[in-house]
């Protein structure tokens, strides 16, 4: 679940053409945390979750999902 979070965050990222650090600035987070949790490496709690879906412009449900084959 963690590698599916880091994976929707990073591609929602670069869709919007947005640097680890200005994701970061928009999400009220450390750069390096940004780089943690799209590598899979850090479980974000769900405040920081809701957070990021907020910058992204995105419900939480839609960063949880699996990716259709």
């Amino acid at each position: 679940m963690v590698r599916l979070l880091g994976r929707a965050i990073r591609t929602l990222r670069s869709e919007r053409g947005w640097t680890v650090e200005e994701a970061a600035a928009r999400f009220r987070v450390e750069p390096a945390f940004v780089r943690r949790i799209e590598s899979g490496r850090t479980n974000p709690s769900l405040a920081v979750i809701v957070s990021i879906a907020t910058a992204l412009g995105v419900g939480t449900s839609e960063l949880l999902q699996e990716e259709e084959s």
